[in-house]
């Protein structure tokens, strides 16, 4: 036996001799984190948000109510701007088909077939008929000014 019946030269770890201290296995007691001030957060908030919306809402109907009224006011001058220079379109083509006629024995301006165009107690209408309007006009821009949208008041 060479070497197996030497003696242990180290020491084996054993309990102490008091032994062991106890496991903590009881729940720990669970922290709470207070619920009143987040309750008191929305109901802040809540009402902040509510004063807020009620201020924007009045605002917004004051903004509204002077647009409404800006636009009643501006309305008048644009539609008379707009018959102006419908009316000047028509003094144009009664000018240009006094020149065009000049030749013509017997032609009068501003008749068709010897009943008057300009001056009659027919509707007048809003919108004037393009081939009217664009009577005396080369056809491009008939087509340009017909076909392009227009700004009309509703």
């Amino acid at each position: 036996m060479t070497g197996f019946s030497k003696a242990l030269t180290y020491r084996q770890d054993l309990p102490p001799q008091s032994g062991y201290t106890s496991i903590p296995y009881k729940r720990v007691p669970v922290r709470y984190i207070p619920l009143w001030p987040f309750v008191g957060l929305w109901v802040f908030s809540n009402i902040y948000g509510y004063w807020r919306y009620q201020q924007q809402k009045k605002k917004y109907w004051q903004t509204e109510m002077e647009l409404d009224e800006s636009r009643n006011c501006c309305e008048a001058v644009i539609l008379a701007e707009q018959d102006r220079l419908q009316l000047t379109q028509y003094r144009r083509n009664r000018d240009e088909e006094e020149k065009l006629m000049a030749d013509v024995p017997g032609w009068k301006v501003g008749t068709w077939f010897g009943e008057p165009v300009y001056k009659t107690n027919v509707f007048f209408p809003d919108v004037p008929n393009p081939l009217d309007y664009y009577g005396v006009s080369r056809p491009s821009t008939y087509k340009k000014q017909v076909n392009e949208p227009q700004f009309y008041l509703q």
